[in-house]
């Protein structure tokens, strides 16, 4: 990256912090409460929020709601994952479904904030972070991204990378395919629509490394697999994959 590039990059980021006047206000009702904290969520809202902690799948993340001890879930027994573990901290339900949206498709960078924290959070429950070799995002296809004007996964990796001191790279996993919406298609279209999405860059950046591949969403897990799928390909040594929520399996 050049200098000039980097001085961009950093801007872009500092313009974002800027955005909205964060102290004392939750950023999922916008209300005033000085008692919130770091993650910029307030009691009330915290109490409506579906946590997933040890009732999950140890595999896709997913909460279980047989609560066994099993490698694999129901919902991925059968199912070839690239990727070894997928964590969340919240089920995608309820105000979080809404937040995720906002956050998403209504000009809202700031709430990174937030559901950085909470990854974080999960990150360190999960005692997985120590031999992470580096952090790299879902990208985004240029005019998806252009039309946004941010990348949602990205802005939850910079905020994890700082955080956990662990590189994050977005030069070199690439959304090569401009893909249909995947929240508007069904299980079997949400696969075809992301093979061959994604192409690696320079094959011998990921090599013997570990990655922390960071989405917004985990729903059949069609996407990151097939991140995870052309990363591992490229040599990857493992991926671990995290995102804001997780979808429950019924």
């Amino acid at each position: 990256m050049c200098p000039r590039d980097s001085l961009l990059k950093k801007l872009y980021y500092s313009a974002l912090d800027l955005l909205f006047p964060e102290e004392g206000i939750c950023f999922i009702c916008d209300k005033y409460d000085e008692d919130v904290k770091e993650d910029h969520i307030c009691s009330d809202c915290k109490d409506k929020l579906l946590f997933i902690n040890e009732n999950r799948c140890p595999t896709c993340g997913k909460p279980n709601c047989e609560g066994n001890a099993l490698d694999r879930c129901s919902y991925c027994a059968n199912k070839t994952f690239y990727f070894t573990k997928a964590f969340s901290p919240l089920e995608f339900t309820g105000i979080i479904r809404k937040t995720i949206y906002k956050y998403k498709y209504e000009s809202k960078p700031y709430i990174y904030k937030s559901f950085g924290e909470l990854m974080l959070r999960t990150l360190e429950r999960e005692n997985v972070k120590d031999d992470i070799d580096i952090i790299v995002p879902v990208p985004l296809h240029r005019s998806r991204k252009a039309e946004r004007g941010y990348n949602q996964s990205e802005l939850l990796a910079k905020y994890l990378s700082s955080k956990l001191d662990i590189p994050m790279d977005t030069r070199n996993l690439k959304r090569i395919k401009s893909t249909k919406v995947q929240n508007k298609l069904g299980r079997t279209e949400r696969h075809l629509n992301v093979k061959d999405a994604f192409k690696v860059k320079d094959m011998s950046f990921f090599k013997s490394k570990k990655i922390l591949l960071v989405d917004d969403i985990f729903t059949t897990g069609a996407t990151v697999n097939e991140c995870s799928r052309v990363l591992m390909e490229s040599g990857a040594r493992e991926v671990l994959v995290i995102t804001i929520a997780t979808g429950r399996h019924t």
